[in-house]
């Protein structure tokens, strides 16, 4: 194998071709300032929230978020991002949320979960039955392989029977979001 550097690579035609007639040629034609849609990592969006959210202690809830930042397909909508229509394949997706018992009480345990189609696939359990804290943020992330119309959304659990635990939001920083892209080359 031998190495070959340069600073420009010009072609004589329209077209610079790399590699071998037979397997792995990259086609360029002249003038391209962009990636072909193949070759980016979308769909991709992150979902901040902005608003603190409620939650019964020790009971599953979806978790709403509420300020778009990026949603290359308009692929979010109703709390959940949904695969569109010819965009299956690996996804990388991931969340954290903020969670606080909101009354100065501790709380035993924190519990973020990813689901598929209305079914848990990931999660995450910080779990402080032998020192009990008031706030901490969880993270979960996976990647999934999901065909069109899969959608995936955010649920959480806190366990704090003295209080009415939450999810805290912050309009200075970013606390609870939720996020994702699709992957190239796998």
């Amino acid at each position: 194998m031998s190495t070959i550097e340069v600073n420009t690579v010009d072609s004589v035609g329209s077209t610079l071709t790399l590699g071998s007639s037979n397997a792995n040629t990259l086609s360029l034609n002249s003038g391209i300032t962009t990636l072909p849609a193949t070759l980016t990592n979308t769909p991709a969006f992150f979902i901040n929230k902005q608003s603190d959210q409620t939650l019964s202690s020790a009971t599953y809830t979806l978790i709403t978020f509420d300020t778009e930042v990026i949603d290359t397909d308009n692929a979010f909508a109703s709390n959940k991002f949904t695969v569109p229509s010819g965009k299956g394949g690996k996804y990388f997706i991931g969340s954290v949320l903020f969670t606080d018992s909101n009354s100065g009480s501790n709380y035993s345990y924190s519990i973020i979960q990813m689901r598929v189609n209305g079914a848990t696939t990931h999660y995450h359990i910080t779990d402080f039955r032998d020192n009990p804290a008031n706030q901490i943020s969880i993270p979960v992330h996976a990647i999934f392989n999901l065909s069109a119309g899969d959608y995936v959304e955010v649920y959480c659990q806190i366990s704090d029977t003295s209080g009415s635990p939450q999810i805290d939001t912050d309009s200075s920083t970013l606390q609870s979001y939720f996020y994702g892209y699709r992957l190239i080359g796998v």
